[in-house]
């Protein structure tokens, strides 16, 4: 299992640092249409770069939180729980993450494909929609990857506490 999670965090981390890229793109573009717009000479298409990398980074970050366990946590009602309690209700919930990464993936997967068919591109620079779809999806397809694997990791705990 340790050479699967170093496996699954590095390419986490690959990914992580690529949004970053794509985050540091979009502020860049951002700056610029500023720049540009309050001499009176817009960027044209600056709102479709920086939303397509908007997306694809967010996806992107998925895999990275799930592997070092950063998403948001409310346990108000759980602080009380015995820890075995806590950990048989994280990996239920870990499960349920992995769930919902698998439906956000298949149906991401499928919007690539849709807007492939129908040669969809954005209004002013015609970039290709499906672009955007394929960049979410590889993110999206990874954080299902990294939540299962973090969700049978605690099962494992839950049942074999240390």
């Amino acid at each position: 299992m340790t050479r699967l999670r170093a496996l699954l965090t590095g390419l986490a981390q690959v990914g992580a640092l690529l949004g970053g890229a794509l985050l540091l793109v979009a502020v860049g573009v951002t700056c610029a249409s500023v720049g540009r717009g309050l001499v009176g000479r817009p960027i044209l298409g600056d709102s479709e770069v920086v939303e397509m990398c908007l997306g694809i980074a967010v996806a992107l970050y998925l895999p990275w939180a799930e592997m070092r366990g950063s998403h948001v946590i409310v346990d108000v009602f759980t602080a009380r729980l015995p820890a075995r309690g806590l950990a048989w209700l994280d990996a239920v919930m870990r499960g349920c993450v992995a769930l919902v990464a698998t439906v956000l993936a298949v149906q991401t997967i499928d919007g690539t494909y849709g807007q492939w068919d129908r040669e969809r591109a954005t209004m002013f620079l015609e970039l290709p929609y499906w672009w955007g779809y394929a960049g979410a999806a590889v993110g999206l397809a990874l954080w299902t990857v990294t939540a299962f694997f973090v969700a049978i990791e605690r099962f494992s705990e839950a049942r074999h506490p240390a």
